[in-house]
């Protein structure tokens, strides 16, 4: 007598399995490909279109049919070009409103503080003041701190040069006419035209360095996060007593520093979804 089967067969397609081994909706994952294809041009035709995305022609204009129902493209009758629409753009806009650079930051901080062991700080602006609102702290018995909440100085910390260096002309002008060139440690600068040397050396080697001039026996790098208008809105820093911020060391974390801003920039700007820099390649 043959074996009977009276598992019940489910009918249609077997959905796909995405990479992290989920189910995948094919024409929403070719849909969403279709958007990145013409987020890239000001205007595309269908076979452009298709060719790029690597699908055929009639599956393309299908998708883009579907899309332009809901106006998240267009699709311009008289030149016969796709362009991304206003209700794609709807969408962003509630991300714009909901962003937080702490909570995007916070897992890059603390795969910085693995990689680094140093105390690691996020600061964003709060009116013309450099505002510490995320730390992962380092586990050394001597280790640098800051309390969140804390507003650092522009003249005196890594993070307020690397602000500075990167600024627009504007920008910078409106924020050194409030600094104040309080002498916070021996080695903190005096004047403008000290603090702007500063700054040249910061655009040339792409992160900043405080050698001591917040508070003495401490050194830190910090480097700049921007936003959408590539307008610094913040920076990330790694701090640590002067014995173990040696020379090297200090241009070493600088790299890494730099690539865990870009990363950030990404995430907070979607300027760009590459995947994260691995930072080991900055040891």
């Amino acid at each position: 007598m043959p074996d009977t089967d009276l598992t019940p067969r489910r009918r249609g397609r077997p959905a796909s399995a995405s990479a992290d081994g989920g189910p995948e909706v094919q024409s929403l994952d070719r849909a969403m490909g279709l958007l990145r294809v013409l987020a890239e041009a000001d205007g595309m035709s269908l076979s452009d279109i298709a060719r790029k995305a690597e699908l055929p022609a009639s599956t393309t204009h299908r998708l883009l049919a579907t899309l332009q129902k809901r106006q998240i493209v267009n699709h311009d009758a008289e030149n016969g070009l796709w362009t991304v629409g206003l209700g794609l753009f709807r969408i962003g806009a509630a991300y714009l409103r909901i962003r937080k650079l702490p909570d995007i930051g916070r897992p890059v901080i603390r795969r910085l503080l693995h990689e680094t062991e140093e105390t690691v700080n996020l600061t964003m602006f709060d009116g013309m003041e450099l505002v510490v609102v995320a730390q992962a702290e380092g586990h050394s018995s001597v280790r640098a701190f800051f309390r969140l909440g804390l507003r650092l100085p522009l003249h005196a910390s890594a993070a307020g040069k690397s602000i500075l260096a990167n600024a627009s002309p504007a920008f910078r002008g409106a924020l050194l006419a409030q600094v104040r060139y309080e002498a916070l440690a021996a080695r903190t600068h005096r004047t403008e035209r000290a603090l702007m040397n500063d700054v040249d050396a910061i655009l040339e080697r792409g992160y900043a360095v405080d050698d001591e001039e917040h508070t003495s026996g401490m050194r830190a790098v910090a480097a700049a996060i921007f936003n959408e208008w590539r307008e610094p809105i913040g920076a990330v820093s790694v701090s640590g007593p002067t014995v173990r911020m040696t020379e090297d060391r200090l241009a070493r974390l600088g790299r890494r520093v730099a690539a865990a801003a870009d990363q950030m920039t990404r995430l907070y700007s979607g300027a760009d979804e590459t995947l994260p820099p691995d930072f080991a390649a900055y040891r």
